[in-house]
């Protein structure tokens, strides 16, 4: 993916850092989500929309000698589906979050987003939060003893030096 805008790469890099996090998550291969990967989910949109609260509110800059300047984020990284159901689902949200920036209007212009692209991102965010709010919170454990496991476990995330 290519965008000319580097505050929306740094939206899109941050997304798909939290993606691999949940996807990695220890309740990943689970039909739970402890309170441990509950806090850290809620914490990574909370990042996200503090990011974008920043772009929102720091002044629009003027590069007309870098501007349009590539930025090249290649393709998201390929992650085993988890057995966790929500963190599914949480995981085809990120996806759709990256997909809707990276090619708006906004990922077009230098710097900045523009107010209907602000509005995706964030009512995306808030549809993520009341997801694990409101659903994941209140709904599991399942207990699904003739269908898990479905899948292999995901692995471990990326360790030392």
């Amino acid at each position: 993916m290519i965008v000319l805008n580097f505050e929306v790469a740094g939206i899109i890099r941050r997304a798909r850092r939290f993606r691999y996090e949940t996807v990695k998550a220890v309740s990943s291969s689970l039909a739970s989500v402890s309170d441990a990967d509950m806090s850290r989910s809620l914490t990574f949109l909370n990042a996200l929309r503090s990011y974008i609260a920043h772009v929102i509110s720091a002044p629009a800059l003027d590069l007309p000698e870098s501007s349009p300047y590539e930025i090249n984020l290649g393709e998201p990284e390929k992650l085993d589906m988890p057995e966790n159901e929500s963190f599914v689902d949480l995981m085809v949200m990120y996806d759709l979050l990256e997909k809707e920036v990276g090619n708006s209007q906004s990922a077009r212009q230098a710097t900045g987003i523009i107010s209907h692209d602000h509005l995706r991102m964030v009512n995306l965010i808030n549809k993520m939060e009341d997801f694990l709010n409101n659903y994941v919170k209140e709904i599991l454990p399942l207990d699904l003893p003739e269908s898990s496991p479905l899948r292999d476990v995901t692995g471990g995330g990326r360790t030392g030096v």
